[in-house]
């Protein structure tokens, strides 16, 4: 059990990793002149909670572009060829 555990998160990694590296070729690409690969589209969500005691309030976005979606998918196969 604690094999499969380890193998998601090594999964999970990897795939985060794939996703930054994509990002920060596609900004570098973006800036050599590449066209399309660094717009990027952006996620928000933004919850929030009241509970006269308790106040908290998140933010999250996330900002998807061509290259780190290439990125991901390179890291999957990656993680699936070791």
């Amino acid at each position: 059990m604690a094999r499969a555990q380890q193998s998601k998160l090594v999964l999970v990694i990897v795939l985060v990793i794939g996703l930054l590296l994509g990002s920060i070729i596609g900004d570098i690409l973006g800036k050599l002149g590449v066209p399309y690969i660094s717009e990027s589209k952006e996620v928000r969500w933004h919850p929030a909670g009241d509970f006269l005691i308790l106040i908290w309030d998140v933010d999250l976005a996330v900002r998807v572009n061509l290259a780190s979606v290439l990125g991901l998918a390179l890291a999957f196969w990656i993680f699936r060829k070791l």
